[in-house]
C-alpha cells in the first residue's frame, strides 16, 4: 500500500493520464478528495458489515500478527454461514497497529476493540482461531470466558469431592485451589485499568490453527526423534543431499552431468522418508486451503492421516519417524 499523497505526485499522475488517454487532469482526484471517498466507503462497509453480522447467530473469527518494517499488525477476519441463504461468506473485521511488545494484554485489548467496532458481543462468536504462539494462548486463557467457566467448575467439583470419604482416588494435593472471588477481582481491576469506558474485556473460546498445528508436527515435533540408528541414517543421508544439492546449484557442469543420469534410483531410505511424510503433506494441503478450508475438514482429514501412518507396510528404517507423528497427532489434536 501507498500512502494518499501519491495520487498527488507527477509520476502518478502522467502514469493514470498515459492509461487512460487523457491529458484532462480534472478527471484525477487529490488527496482530500481520495480521503474522504475512502471514509465513505469505510464507513458503508462498517455498517453493512455489523448489521449483517447482528442478523446471525453465531460467527467464528480469525486473528494473527505479523511484522515488517518496525512496525506490527493485527489482523482479523469474520467467517459465517448465512442464515438466510445459507451460503458461507468471509470479511475482513480489521487491520491495526499494536503498539508495545506482542503481549498477551496487548493481544486481548487489540481483539476486543476490533470486533467492539462492529457490535460484536463475545458470546456471538464460537471461537477465535488462532496459531499456537504462546502469548495467544496466554491471552485466551486470561480473558477466555470459557477459560473463567472452567476454573470455577474446577474449585466446585473441588468442593464436592473433599466432602467425600469414600473417594480415595482423589488427590487433594494435585489440586491448586484459588479464591474465585479475587480472581474476578482481579480481573476486573485488569480491565478497569485497559479500559475506561467499556469493562466487557473478554474473548471468546479459542481454537488452535490445524494448518499450523501439523506443520509444527513435521518441523519441531520429528526433530524429537531419540532413536539412534534412525538419526545415524537420517543426519548421514540429508548431509549428503544438501552437499549435493549445493554442488548442481553452484555448478553448470555438474548439473549437467545429473540431467543425463536422471534415471537414477533413490536409496531405499528417501523413498520411505518421502512415501511417510507425503500424507502429511497433502493433509496440510487440504485444510490451509483458500477456498475449501472448512472444520469439517479436519476431523476426517486427522484421522485418515493417522490411519495411514499406522497402517504403513514394510518400513524398514523411517518407522520411528511414522510414530512420533503419530504420537504427536494423539498429542496435539487430542480433542
Amino acid at each position: 500500500m501507498r500512502p494518499i499523497i501519491t495520487c498527488e505526485k507527477p509520476t502518478y499522475r502522467k502514469l493514470i493520464l498515459g492509461l487512460t488517454q487523457s491529458n484532462d487532469e480534472t478527471i484525477l482526484p487529490n488527496r482530500k478528495q481520495m480521503l474522504k471517498q475512502l471514509t465513505l466507503n469505510y464507513n458503508a462497509h462498517v455498517l453493512m458489515l455489523t448489521d449483517l453480522i447482528d442478523k446471525q447467530n453465531y460467527i467464528c473469527t480469525t486473528a494473527d500478527i505479523w511484522s515488517g518494517n518496525n512496525k506490527s499488525c493485527m489482523g482479523m477476519t469474520c467467517r459465517l454461514i448465512d442464515s438466510e441463504t445459507y451460503q458461507r461468506k468471509s470479511y475482513v473485521l480489521g487491520c491495526k497497529l499494536i503498539k508495545g511488545s506482542h503481549n498477551y494484554l496487548n493481544i486481548a485489548e487489540v481483539m476486543t476493540e476490533i470486533t467492539q467496532n462492529y457490535g460484536i458481543h463475545y458470546s456471538k462468536i464460537t471461537h477465535t482461531v488462532t496459531d499456537n504462539a504462546s502469548n495467544f494462548g496466554k491471552s485466551f486463557r486470561t480473558f477466555s470466558i470459557g477459560s473463567l467457566v472452567q476454573s470455577i467448575s474446577e474449585v466446585g467439583d473441588l468442593n464436592e469431592n473433599s466432602s467425600d470419604s469414600d473417594n480415595s482416588d482423589f488427590e487433594i494435593n494435585s489440586i491448586e485451589i484459588m479464591n474465585v472471588e479475587k480472581l474476578f477481582i482481579n480481573l476486573e481491576q485488569e480491565q478497569l485499568d485497559l479500559h475506561d469506558t467499556d469493562h466487557s474485556f473478554y474473548l471468546p473460546q479459542h481454537l488452535k490453527c490445524c494448518a499450523h498445528t501439523l506443520n509444527l508436527i513435521a518441523t519441531i515435533d520429528i526433530t524429537k526423534i531419540t532413536d539412534t540408528t534412525y538419526l545415524q541414517l537420517s543426519e548421514s543421508t540429508f548431509k549428503k543431499l544438501h552437499s549435493f544439492w549445493n554442488l548442481i546449484s553452484r555448478s553448470t557442469v555438474a548439473s549437467d552431468k545429473v540431467f543425463e543420469m536422471c534415471g537414477c534410483k533413490f536409496p531405499v531410505f528417501l523413498e520411505e522418508h518421502c512415501k511417510t511424510m507425503e500424507s502429511l503433506a497433502i493433509s496440510l494441503d487440504k485444510i490451509q486451503g483458500e477456498n475449501r478450508s472448512f472444520l469439517g475438514y479436519v476431523a476426517p482429514t486427522i484421522l485418515v492421516l493417522r490411519r495411514l501412518l499406522i497402517a504403513f507396510p514394510n518400513q524398514k528404517h523411517c518407522k520411528p519417524l511414522s510414530l512420533t507423528i503419530i504420537k504427536a497427532i494423539e498429542t496435539r489434536f487430542s480433542y
